[in-house]
C-alpha cells in the first residue's frame, strides 16, 4: 500500500497546480536599522531558518494571545479542542484507564504516533504541566516528519515554545466551577522575567488544584444502564438501572454443569440471577478525576562571546513539576470464581460453587499517584561570521511515578476465607474468622466481611515507574553565501542526535509475588539508544518570474540506528513550495515515516485486566454459518444464550521482539490572502498517511469472531484464548469461565495490520473594522475523507469513517467523525473583547450496530464556549467565561463506555471561570 503514495502525489500536485491562481502574501521580517540582515527564525517541520513562517509543511501556529483569545481557560483544554483530535483521548481527567497524564491524539492515530516538542526539543512528559504563563506559541504540525525529528513524528507535531525575551512581572488567578456546583479548581500562577545587554531570565512557578466529580453527582453516569425489549419486537425501546453480575450477596455458578449465573434464594435453593441483583458499579466510581499539580519553570540565555569568526551564547531551560491525582472505582470482587465448598456451612446448594462476591464493604479501589518530572536541558548556540547557526545540547527528561493501590484482594487469603481447613492451617486467618457463627466467612449475605477479615484479605500495594530519556543534539545550518544558483542560495542543515531511553518498573510485597489479583508478579525494566544523522537542503529553482515569484524543493533524509532494532532506519522528505505570485502558496509534500517501539510497548509488565467484547457466540442459533453453531455448542452453551458479563478475563503486557511502524504521507495545499478582499485569509490541505506494521493489541472480540469462526477452533487466534485455568478462574469448559465469558485471552503487544487516513485541513479567516472595533471570524477544521484499519493480515479491513467504537489506536471507544471544527467570533475594542466558539463534532454511526440496540448512533454535537475580557487598569486584566454553555450532557450509546464516549464528549456540563491577572 505503501508504495502507492508517490504516484498518488504526483497526481494531485499536477491537479492542484492546473487549478491554482491568485495570490498569498507572506509574512515578512523588517531589517534591523536599514541593514541587509533580516532575521531568520526555525519553523516546527524544518530545521533551516528562514524568513517567513508560512512554507512548504502545513503548521498552524498559535500565540499566547491566541490561545487566550479562544476562551479556554488551561493550555490543556486548548490542545483538547484542537480539531485535528479525533478518535479517543485520555485527558488528565479520566479516571477508568486514565493516568492523569496528558498527551496528544494527532488524527485519531494514537498518541504514540504523535511527536511532542519543548522548543523543538523531544519532551515525553505530561502536556498539562507545561506552564501556559511561559509560552510563547505553539505549533502543529499537520503532516509526517520522522525525517527531520526522528521516531513518532508519523501522525504530526506539537512544538510548544516558551517566551524567550520576558521582562516585567505577572500574577494570575483563575477559578473554574461546574454548573453544578462541583468540580471546582483553583490555580495561580506567577512569571516574572528580566533582560540585560547580554542575556535574559524567566521564572515561572504555577500551582493548580481540582477537585473531583463523582459518577453519582450526573443523571447520565449514576448508574449502569441496561436495555430490554418491552414490546416484543426485537428492539430494546427501555433503560433501567443494573450494574455487573458480580455482586453482593454473591452470585455464583454451580459445579455440576448447570449453565447460568445464580443467587442463593430466601429457602436455601439456587435462583437465577436477576438485573435487581446486579450492582451498580458506577455510582462510586470517580467521574472526573481530582488532582493537585505544582510547577516551576527557569530559563536564561547569556552572551559569552561576540569575536568575528562566532558568537557564543550559553542556554538552559529547565521544568520541575509535582503531580498528585486520584482514581477511584467500584470495590474489588472475587473475579475469578472464589471456590465455596459443599462443607461451606453457609454453601446449601450441596455442591461447590464459583462465587463472584462483591467486597462492597472494602470501600472501593483506589489509586493516589504521586509524579515527580524534571527537565534540564542546557548547551551553547550561536552564529559564524558567513551567517550559519549552530547549536549543541543535552537534555534530561526525568520522570518517577508512585502509586499506592488500596482495595486489591489478596487471592489465596480470601479463599482461605471460606475454607474451614485451609483458613484453620493459617494463624492469621482463624484470628480474621474469629467469633463468626460458622467460623468461616458468608459471601452469601450482605455486611459480613469483617473489618478483620479486611485487615486480612485487602493489601495496599506501591507501584513505582521510573523512566529516563537523556538527548545530545548537535544543528548546523546555513546557505551557500556569495555561490548562489540563479534564483538564490542553497539553504541546508545539518545535525546528529543521540537518545537514550530507559524503563523500570517496580512492585512492593504481595504485588512482587504474584499474590494480588490482577497485578502481574515481578517488575519489569528496559533501556534501548537511538543514534541518528539528518540533511536537510533547500534548493530554490525559479524566482521572480511570471508565475513563479518562488519555486522551492526541498530533500531531507535520515538514517536511524535503534539498539532494539536490527537494521538501521532511513527516512526521506520531499517538498515542494510554489509561489505563482505574492498572493497564493502552493505546497507539497512526501514523506517516509517510522516508529520505533516504546519502552512500555516492549517492557511493559504482564497485568491481568478486564476487558469489554462481544461475544460472537451471542444468538449463535440463528446464525447462517454452521461453524459458528458447532462450536458455540462445543463449549455447551445452550441455543439461548445471552451475554451477561461483557467482560473477559485478559492478559495485557509488553513484547521485547517487536520491529518498528513504517509510514509513507503525502500533502497536498494552497494558502490564498487575496488582496482584493483585505483581512481574509485561507488554507486547505489535503492529506493522505499510511502506517504499516502497526504496533498494539488485538482486540477481544476480533480474536473471538476468527477463532469461532474456525473449523474445529483452527484458527491460530484460538490460541490466544488460554482459558480459565491459565487465567487462576473457575471455568465452563477450556476457554469460559463459570459465567460463560471468554477467559484468559492474551493480549500481549505485537506487529499488526496497517492504518490509512486521508482527509483534508481548512481554515477560514476574515478580520475587518466595524462597530468601532476590531471583528474575527476564524473557521478551521479537518473533513476526513477516510479512516481504515486492518488489525491483522488476513483480516477484514475496518472502515472507521464517520464511526465510533473500539479506538484501537489510543484505547477505549472513539469517533473518528467525517467533520471536526471551530469557528470562533471575536470583538475587540480599546480595553474589553467577547469571543464565543462553537465546537462541532458532525454524526458518527456504531461500527458495530445491532439491531436489537436501543441507540446505534450519535448525533451532531455543537458545543458553545463564550469568554470576555476587560483590561480594567494598566496592571489589571479581568476574563471570564463559560465553557458548554447549553449544558449538553454526553449522548446515550448502547456501546459505550457505561453508556457514552467518556474519550470523546464533555463530562462536565457548563462550567464557569474567572481569571485576575496583575502585571507589574
Amino acid at each position: 500500500m505503501l508504495n502507492h503514495k508517490v504516484s498518488k502525489a504526483v497526481r494531485l500536485a499536477i491537479a492542484f497546480g492546473a487549478a491554482s491562481s491568485a495570490a498569498f502574501t507572506s509574512t515578512a521580517f523588517a531589517a534591523e536599522d536599514g541593514a541587509k540582515k533580516v532575521e531568520r527564525i526555525e519553523v516546527t517541520g524544518s530545521r533551516i531558518k528562514r524568513t517567513d513562517m508560512e512554507g512548504a509543511m502545513p503548521v498552524s501556529s498559535f500565540s499566547l494571545e491566541d490561545i487566550k483569545a479562544t476562551g479556554v481557560p488551561t493550555l490543556e483544554q486548548f490542545v483538547e479542542q484542537l480539531p485535528i483530535i479525533s478518535g479517543g483521548s485520555y485527558g488528565s481527567s479520566t479516571n477508568n484507564g486514565g493516568t492523569g497524564f496528558v498527551s496528544m491524539n494527532l488524527r485519531g492515530l494514537g498518541d504514540d504516533r504523535t511527536l511532542v516538542l519543548l522548543n523543538g526539543r523531544r519532551f515525553s512528559g505530561d502536556i498539562s504541566v507545561i506552564p501556559m504563563a511561559a509560552i510563547a506559541r505553539v505549533d502543529v504540525l499537520r503532516d509526517g516528519a520522522s525525517t527531520i525529528y526522528g521516531s513518532d513524528a508519523i501522525a504530526g507535531v506539537v512544538n510548544f515554545i516558551t517566551t524567550k525575551d520576558y521582562s516585567g512581572t505577572e500574577i494570575e488567578f483563575r477559578y473554574q466551577e461546574t454548573s453544578e456546583g462541583d468540580g471546582e479548581t483553583d490555580s495561580i500562577s506567577f512569571v516574572t522575567g528580566v533582560e540585560g545587554d547580554k542575556g535574559n531570565l524567566i521564572l515561572s512557578v504555577g500551582y493548580d488544584k481540582r477537585e473531583a466529580i463523582y459518577g453519582s453527582q450526573r443523571d447520565f453516569s449514576s448508574c449502569p444502564y441496561f436495555e430490554r425489549d418491552t414490546n416484543d419486537d426485537g428492539v430494546n425501546d427501555e433503560t433501567f438501572c443494573a450494574g455487573s453480575s458480580r455482586t453482593t450477596p454473591s452470585s455464583f455458578s454451580l459445579s455440576d454443569g448447570t449453565r447460568g449465573t445464580f443467587m442463593k434464594a430466601d429457602d436455601g435453593s439456587a435462583r437465577p440471577l436477576t438485573a435487581e441483583d446486579r450492582y451498580n458499579y458506577a455510582s462510586s466510581s470517580i467521574l472526573y478525576q481530582p488532582r493537585e499539580s505544582y510547577n516551576i519553570f527557569a530559563a536564561g540565555r547569556y552572551e559569552l562571546l561576540d569575536s568575528d569568526f562566532t558568537t557564543v551564547e550559553f542556554f538552559s531551560e529547565n521544568m520541575f513539576t509535582h503531580r498528585t491525582s486520584e482514581q477511584q472505582m467500584a470495590p474489588t470482587a472475587t473475579f475469578w470464581g472464589m471456590t465455596v465448598p459443599e462443607s461451606h456451612p453457609d454453601n446449601t446448594m450441596g455442591q461447590d460453587v464459583s462465587a463472584t462476591r462483591r467486597l462492597t464493604e472494602t470501600g472501593g479501589r483506589n489509586w493516589q499517584r504521586d509524579v515527580y518530572e524534571y527537565l534540564i536541558t542546557s548547551g551553547f548556540q550561536g552564529e559564524l561570521d558567513n551567517g550559519w547557526f549552530w547549536d549543541v545540547s543535552y537534555g534530561v527528561n526525568h520522570r518517577r511515578q508512585n502509586i499506592e493501590e488500596d482495595g486489591r484482594v489478596h487471592q489465596e487469603r480470601i479463599t482461605n476465607l471460606v475454607n474451614k481447613e485451609t483458613c484453620a492451617a493459617d494463624e492469621l486467618c482463624s484470628a480474621a474468622v474469629a467469633g463468626t457463627p460458622n467460623g468461616v466467612w458468608n459471601p452469601f449475605e450482605k455486611d459480613t466481611l469483617t473489618k478483620a477479615m479486611q485487615d486480612y484479605v485487602i493489601v495496599p500495594l506501591t507501584n513505582t515507574t521510573i523512566s529516563e530519556d537523556t538527548q545530545l543534539q548537535f544543528n548546523l545550518t546555513g546557505d551557500s553565501g556569495d555561490f548562489e544558483l540563479p534564483a538564490g542560495a542553497v539553504a541546508w542543515a545539518v545535525g546528529y542526535e543521540h537518545l537514550s531511553t530507559s524503563y523500570r518498573n517496580i512492585k512492593d510485597g504481595a504485588a512482587g509475588l504474584g499474590q494480588i489479583y490482577g497485578v502481574a508478579a515481578g517488575g519489569a525494566e528496559g533501556k534501548y539508544n537511538t543514534e541518528a544523522a539528518y540533511v536537510e537542503v533547500n534548493i530554490p529553482l525559479l524566482a521572480d518570474l511570471p508565475f513563479a515569484e518562488r519555486l522551492d524543493l526541498t530533500v531531507a533524509t535520515r538514517r536511524t540506528d535503534v539498539s532494539t532494532i536490527e537494521d538501521a532506519e532511513t527516512t526521506s522528505k520531499v517538498a515542494l513550495e510554489w509561489r505563482p505570485n505574492s498572493e497564493l502558496l502552493v505546497r507539497a509534500n512526501y514523506s517516509e515515516g517510522f516508529r520505533t517501539p516504546g519502552i512500555v510497548d516492549m517492557f511493559r509488565p504482564r497485568t491481568q485486566s478486564a476487558n469489554t467484547y462481544s461475544d460472537p457466540c451471542v444468538d449463535f442459533a440463528t446464525s447462517e454459518s454452521a461453524t459458528l453453531r458447532a462450536n458455540c455448542l462445543a463449549d455447551g452453551l445452550p441455543l439461548d444464550w445471552e451475554q451477561t458479563n461483557r467482560q473477559s478475563g485478559s492478559w495485557i503486557g509488553g513484547s521485547p521482539d517487536l520491529g518498528p511502524e513504517k509510514s509513507e504521507s503525502v500533502s497536498l495545499g494552497v494558502v490564498w490572502s487575496p488582496e482584493f478582499i483585505e483581512g481574509f485569509s485561507m488554507t486547505l490541505d489535503y492529506y493522505d498517511i499510511a502506517i504499516e506494521e502497526v504496533i498494539g493489541e488485538l482486540g477481544i472480540g476480533t480474536i473471538a469472531a476468527e477463532c469461532y469462526n474456525s473449523e474445529n477452533f483452527s484458527s491460530p487466534m484460538c490460541a490466544q484464548i488460554k482459558g480459565p485455568q491459565a487465567y487462576g478462574a473457575s471455568g465452563n469448559g477450556p476457554r469460559r469461565d463459570s459465567t460463560d465469558s471468554l477467559s484468559g485471552v492474551d493480549l500481549a503487544t505485537q506487529n499488526l495490520g496497517f492504518f490509512d487516513s486521508e482527509g483534508v485541513d481548512f481554515d477560514f479567516e476574515y478580520k475587518l473594522a466595524a462597530l468601532s472595533g476590531d471583528i474575527r471570524f476564524k473557521l478551521s477544521g479537518t473533513y476526513l475523507l477516510d479512516h481504515t484499519h486492518l488489525e491483522a493480515e488476513g483480516l477484514t479491513a475496518s472502515d472507521l469513517l464517520g464511526k465510533y467504537g473500539n479506538d484501537v489506536a489510543n484505547g477505549g471507544r472513539g469517533a473518528f467523525n467525517k467533520v471536526r471544527a471551530n469557528f470562533r467570533t471575536s470583538y475587540s475594542q480599546d480595553d474589553w473583547g467577547l469571543s464565543h466558539t462553537i465546537q462541532y463534532q458532525s454524526a458518527v454511526d456504531d461500527f458495530a450496530p445491532a439491531d436489537s440496540n436501543l441507540s446505534n448512533s450519535v448525533d451532531a454535537m455543537m458545543y458553545h464556549d463564550v469568554s470576555g475580557y476587560y483590561h480594567a487598569h494598566d496592571n489589571l486584566s479581568l476574563s471570564f467565561g463559560i465553557t458548554n454553555l447549553l449544558d449538553q450532557d454526553p449522548e446515550y450509546v448502547t456501546n459505550g463506555d457505561n453508556r457514552m464516549l467518556i474519550r470523546v464528549h464533555r463530562l462536565t456540563g457548563r462550567q464557569y471561570f474567572a481569571k485576575a491577572t496583575f502585571k507589574f
